[in-house]
């Protein structure tokens, strides 16, 4: 009997060694971005391209202009596509079809099997990339949906094979704009996260910048890194520090961020309140800080007054630095912080200046809430675990059952 063989048992294990070798499939994939910065949403790009290439994948990148992020890719040895993705506008179609054109024909060169776009914003130019390029598509929502983009963007045939949210406040929030428009079963719930590690090994470089700065080992430094938006608040933490700093001379107030395009306005009346402030080095806008691991670590606070966020890169990071936080509880930013911090409404300047007073004047509370906040980041937002679960879900599209599917799905319509 030990030497006979069941063909109902081959059949078994050729089924399963089907099955691992599908689970197992590493897929090569193409991402789109907008953000040409070494921050915010790129954040997480780099550390899954870390995973992939220690995997021996290498992905494709597409990004929408030149920057640090570009350089970096090719600095790594990752393909690298510098295109402005324009959405199709009816009245000069040919621009937008022609760019979809040419990242198609690159993309297919790379041998890419699937598509992500690592922002909502580039998803309209990806249906078009899809058009030619032929693969399933994944769409990473990076801000709260409202049902006009959805409907004109994710409606019948448009809606993405997989559509990403960053945190489940975010999903929550969105139900109503994308209500019928996308299967429940299409749409998860991928958490981005920080590198402790990485954040580790960037104290030193803390340590030096505040050399650079010229502030004193005695300082108290409250920070935010924020983009220079009006939804971002920043005007509250420039009346925080004001308060802060007429009870307590040892407070200095670090701002890392710069000028959006388009909110310019926004950009002059930070600049005015600082000069108007009278705090001199106390109050400092330094503007883009890259990297901004380092800017964390000068901190013994860190401050969000966002008005709403769908997860709060900025917020952990500082976490991952081991800063506390204390920041509004716009959006996900309480889904991030857990207990690790001090979470006040949006706008009551009382409660987040009391908040950041009781943290200035106990420095065991702070280091605690610190070491607190930098474990929660080690294991809720470990960037790993998000590798996992795209690279999960790559394989489910990449199936040949779920491209037998597609294929009939898009005969039917």
């Amino acid at each position: 009997m030990g030497g006979c063989h069941c063909p109902d048992t081959q059949i078994v294990l050729m089924v399963s060694s089907w099955h691992s070798s599908v689970h197992t499939t590493l897929v090569t994939p193409l991402y789109l971005t907008n953000n040409p910065n070494l921050a915010s949403t790129s954040r997480i790009l780099q550390a899954w391209v870390g995973e992939w290439q220690a995997k021996g994948v290498t992905p494709a990148v597409v990004v929408q202009k030149e920057g640090a992020f570009p350089a970096w890719l090719r600095a790594e040895g990752v393909p690298c596509l510098v295109d402005p993705m324009p959405w199709l506008d009816k009245r000069r179609p040919w621009q937008a079809i022609g760019h979809a054109w040419r990242v198609a024909n690159w993309a297919r060169k790379q041998g890419v099997r699937v598509i992500h776009c690592n922002e909502h914003d580039v998803y309209p130019f990806a249906l078009l990339v899809r058009r030619w390029l032929r693969r399933p598509m994944v769409c990473h929502v990076r801000y709260r949906l409202d049902r006009g983009f959805a409907e004109w963007c994710l409606r019948d045939a448009k809606q993405p094979d997989a559509l990403l949210w960053t945190s489940h406040q975010q999903r929550e929030d969105s139900l109503d704009a994308i209500s019928g428009l996308v299967d429940p079963h299409r749409q998860h719930v991928v958490r981005l996260g920080i590198d402790v590690q990485r954040c580790d090994g960037m104290k030193q470089a803390g340590r030096d910048l505040r050399r650079e700065l010229g502030i004193a080992e005695e300082a108290l430094v409250v920070g935010t890194a924020s983009p220079l938006r009006p939804r971002k608040r920043v005007h509250d933490f420039v009346t925080l520090i004001e308060r802060l700093a007429n009870q307590n001379r040892a407070v200095v107030g670090l701002i890392a961020g710069g000028e959006v395009p388009g909110d310019e306005a926004y950009r002059a009346r930070i600049e005015r309140e600082v000069e108007q402030s009278g705090l001199g080095d106390r109050l400092r806008l330094l503007g883009n800080v890259d990297p901004i691991e380092p800017f964390h670590h000068v901190c013994d606070v860190s401050v969000s007054t966002s008005e709403y966020e769908t997860f709060g890169n900025s917020v952990c990071e500082a976490m991952a630095c081991g800063v506390t936080v204390v920041a509004y509880d716009g959006g996900s930013v309480a889904e991030v912080v857990g207990e690790t911090g001090r979470i006040v409404g949006v706008g009551d300047l009382p409660s987040l200046e009391a908040a950041v007073t009781s943290l200035l004047n106990d420095a065991q509370l702070r280091d605690r809430l610190g070491q607190a906040a930098k474990d929660r980041v080690g294991s809720e937002f470990d960037p790993r675990k998000s590798f996992e679960q795209v690279r999960e879900i790559y394989d489910r599209l990449t199936s040949p059952h779920a491209l037998t599917h597609r294929q009939g799905v898009k005969a039917a319509l």
